[in-house]
């Protein structure tokens, strides 16, 4: 990918249409998204502006975000100095990836005021910063320090730019200086350009190096000003390895067999780019807490299998206590009282063996003991096997919730998985949290070749509603063996179902389970009747019987072609 100087600057010419709009409404999604929404040409328009580290941007969107209830002091500030007033111009820092949106407004008492929100797209370093007329910080999304940083973000200091490298704009005269600081003898002139010149990437220079074949002294401005010039805006996206997007089409990927996608607009390009990995990234960390809390209780589990395991190694004892209480209870009329052992033959080995005995107990004292160590070795045999059992499924449970919960994609699929720790009292309900109202389960959905539909279940809320209540007794029912997976069902009679339909919802069961990464992962299947939940077992556990195996490797973009709704 690539938002560098040159893509920004085609964008902020995209976003011009907005200048004169009136701002209605400013909303702030997360720690570092606000969304302005426009009214301009008779049209609302939602401008997006991110100084998230990694998705970094600013665009139209037409993806509906949720808002907190309660506004952070940003949001406040933008609310106060924006809303209601003009977005009266848009302009970039010379070919950097820095804008400013200026604002004409009223104040409380009537008076107006100007205020210029200063967006800083570079990455890590991102920032939204609000000024006054006079260059004075109102607010920021990051605040820096005086004490860590070179600059200082705070409210009441004046504004100064990041402390970057000042470099050439190459949309000035200035261009012309460049062959000035260029050393053709050193080589890497492509790095060099990058080097000197303000907003180039190196996905820009790569193309200008394929477009140049190689530079001259006398020809290397006029190669990059000829190469800007002849770039027309029509963003593009490449389905490479990395997914490389830039506003016009590419000549390094010409001669290459890499499918691409062509956009109307740079802002549905940044749209469809970034919003899923946004949600994506947002919805893991919502789900962190949560992560960590089944991680720790996977940690607590299996130690408490160690020690079942040491228990039950213990409890083997059991019998040779048994066989010292017979021993003395047979020889009692032999023996010394308050010996340290006792010598008698051993009728089950006919050999004579010592038994251990305590010095300050009697002979029947001693005889009591052993027998008493028998019975607690006894009791803790069965105990410790019961128990194993129970930690087992409870083992099995919480590795199946970890991989449940690290395939996670929505809001509601946290919702549920927090849901379901809260009934299950790993995690206790916060009693300042709002009860969400609760909706309807919403299902994976799929269609195989044939066009039977399939339905997936990706937590144990979806597994039960779809196997127990949606599922009728003649649908197929597809699970991947011996390991954590989703619930999968064709929603359809079997002699509607082809073998094709059955090798393709086997690949979709393997590709939602801990074996997606595997080769010939063995799928039972059997008709939803043969499927029993296990009564007194924790959520998503079932027994099933008169199925039948099919092996399959998952086939991720086999799966995607497949998948038809993701809620």
């Amino acid at each position: 990918m690539a938002l560098d100087g040159n893509f920004v600057h085609e964008l902020v010419d995209e976003l011009s249409s907005l200048v004169g709009g009136r701002v209605n409404r400013v909303h702030q999604i997360d720690d570092m998204t606000v969304t302005i929404r426009i009214r301009s040409n008779r049209e609302n328009h939602q401008l997006l502006i991110s100084a998230h580290p990694t998705y970094s941007r600013f665009h139209i969107t037409n993806e509906k975000y949720e808002t907190p209830f309660d506004p952070p002091m940003f949001l406040r500030m933008l609310r106060r100095d924006i809303e209601g007033g003009f977005l009266n111009k848009i302009e970039q820092v010379g070919n950097d990836r820095r804008v400013h949106l200026h604002f004409n407004n009223i104040d409380e008492i009537g008076d107006p005021i100007e205020r210029v929100l200063i967006l800083e797209i570079m990455g890590r370093h991102s920032n939204i910063i609000l000024t006054d007329e006079n260059n004075k910080i109102i607010y920021a999304i990051k605040h820096l320090t005086p004490n860590n940083n070179e600059r200082t973000v705070m409210p009441g200091f004046a504004y100064t730019a990041p402390p970057t490298p000042k470099k050439l704009n190459p949309r000035t005269e200035a261009l012309d200086e460049l062959p000035k600081h260029i050393d053709y003898n050193s080589g890497k002139i492509g790095r060099q350009i990058l080097n000197h010149v303000e907003g180039f990437s190196p996905l820009f220079i790569s193309e200008l190096e394929h477009r140049a074949k190689y530079f001259k002294p006398d020809t290397i401005v006029s190669t990059i000003r000829d190469t800007l010039s002849s770039m027309k805006r029509e963003p593009v996206l490449y389905h490479n390895t990395r997914e490389d997007f830039y506003f016009s089409p590419l000549t390094i990927f010409e001669d290459k067999e890499i499918d691409k996608t062509t956009y109307k607009t740079l802002s549905d390009l940044l749209d469809d780019f970034y919003h899923n990995r946004y949600v994506h990234a947002r919805v893991k960390q919502q789900a962190q807490d949560y992560y960590h809390v089944v991680a720790q209780n996977i940690t607590k589990t299996k130690r408490k299998l160690e020690n079942l395991a040491a228990d039950l190694e213990e409890s083997k004892s059991m019998d040779l206590y048994q066989k010292y209480g017979e021993l003395l209870t047979a020889y009692m009329h032999s023996l010394n009282p308050y010996s340290e052992s006792a010598k008698v033959f051993d009728y089950y080995t006919n050999k004579e063996i010592e038994i251990p005995l305590k010095k300050h107990l009697s002979p029947s004292e001693n005889t009591q003991r052993y027998y008493s160590l028998y019975n607690k070795m006894k009791n803790r045999k069965f105990e410790a096997e019961k128990q194993i059992k129970i930690t087992e499924d409870d083992l099995e449970y919480f590795e199946n919730l970890l991989h449940q919960m690290e395939s996670i994609t929505t809001s509601d699929e946290v919702e549920e998985i927090r849901e379901e720790l809260v009934e299950q009292g790993l995690i206790k309900f916060k009693k300042g949290r709002s009860k969400k109202k609760k909706s309807n389960v919403t299902l994976n959905e799929f269609k195989t070749s044939n066009g039977l539909r399939i339905l997936v279940g990706k937590n144990n809320k979806q597994n039960d509603y779809l196997t127990n209540r949606h599922a009728q007794n003649n649908h197929l029912w597809f699970h991947v063996k011996d390991m954590p997976g989703s619930h999968v069902v064709i929603t359809h009679a079997m002699d509607e179902i082809k073998d094709s339909d059955i090798s393709e919802a086997a690949m979709i069961a393997a590709y939602f389970s801990k074996g997606k990464q595997s080769e010939s992962v063995p799928v039972d299947y059997t008709l939803i009747k043969h499927v029993k939940n296990i009564p007194g077992t924790k959520p998503g556990f079932v027994t099933y019987k008169n199925q039948s195996t099919v092996f399959v490797t998952p086939d991720e973009a086999a799966v995607k072609k497949l998948e038809t709704k993701t809620p």
